[in-house]
């Protein structure tokens, strides 16, 4: 059998994930010199620390980031969706099995039957499975070998497999509390990740308002400096330097955005590389909000 069994491999991905960020840097630089000759790049320092000054400067952070990370983020989606599958269809397998085995006389040729009442990927691995079983007639060191790479609380699952060839008698019995077992994993699941969803909302709108907050404060902060006379007494509003402080607030919304991405993949998603997918939706999510109140705030003062 020559066809890979297992999840999609990073090593494309990660390679290609460098070159990915060249071209959109020099793709958008380019672009951005030629659309915004007079505004871009723009960078001061503050407080020693070099920064974007202008809202076309961070747009462009953004994108160069966006695309450099884009490669991360399909192959994290990517696995997460294999693994995801997997885990349901093996479930679903559960279901079924019970009655296939107790109707074939022996566990090779019950797993090789069941092989057409699955779907990729869970189809993929049991074929390899009855293929190297039939092939060496070590079901456990098959079963180990095949299903190395496949998600723990699956192996547990498919693990009932071995565990019938060695009960004698009792394997419809361990088939059936098996299938039980699995149908109610499955419901308690579906349940989780409703509402683990629910918190991954919450995050990205609290996202949405602190890039709204910022724009708004960085617009008052712009109105203080050019009419002191609003400003507080005895405080100089002349010298507020709005660009510095509209790139450390950038900054600080990547630093939470990334927090929050990191938050999001590894408790409520389990998989901590989707950390650079969600940081793409976070990212975008917080300067899109925060370009909208620059323009509402600037709109309402002029």
């Amino acid at each position: 059998m020559t066809k890979r069994v297992g999840p999609p491999r990073p090593t494309r991905y990660i390679s290609f994930t460098p070159i990915s960020g060249l071209i959109s840097l020099l793709l958008f630089y380019f672009l951005f010199i030629k659309l915004f000759p007079t505004q871009f790049p723009k960078f001061i320092i503050f407080s020693g620390i070099p920064v974007p000054a202008n809202n076309i400067t961070i747009i462009f952070i953004d994108l160069f980031l966006i695309f450099l990370l884009l490669p991360l983020a399909f192959y994290s989606k990517k696995y997460t969706v294999f693994m995801q599958k997997l885990k349901e269809q093996t479930r679903g397998f559960l279901q079924v099995y019970p009655s296939v085995a107790t109707s074939l006389p022996s566990v090779s040729q019950a797993i090789i039957a069941s092989i057409d009442l699955v779907e990729e990927p869970l189809k993929d691995y049991l074929a390899a499975f009855g293929y190297l079983y039939k092939m060496t007639g070590d079901l456990e060191g098959s079963f180990l070998k095949i299903f190395s790479n496949a998600p723990r609380d699956v192996r547990l699952l498919l693990i009932s497999i071995l565990t019938t060839a060695k009960s004698g008698g009792r394997s419809s019995d361990v088939l059936n509390v098996t299938s039980k077992y699995a149908s109610e994993l499955q419901r308690m699941e579906s349940y989780l990740k409703n509402k683990l969803q629910s918190y991954s909302t919450v995050i990205m709108m609290g996202i949405a308002v602190y890039g709204f907050s910022v724009g708004m404060t960085t617009v008052m902060l712009e109105i203080l400096r050019k009419s002191p006379s609003l400003g507080l007494t005895g405080i100089s509003t002349y010298a507020i330097n709005v660009e510095g402080v509209i790139g450390i607030f950038f900054y600080s919304l990547l630093i939470v955005s990334a927090a929050s991405a990191y938050v999001i993949a590894k408790i409520i998603s389990d998989y901590a590389p989707r950390t650079s997918e969600y940081f793409i939706y976070l990212i975008s999510i917080g300067t899109i909000s925060m370009m909208i109140a620059f323009s509402m705030a600037r709109g309402l003062i002029h």
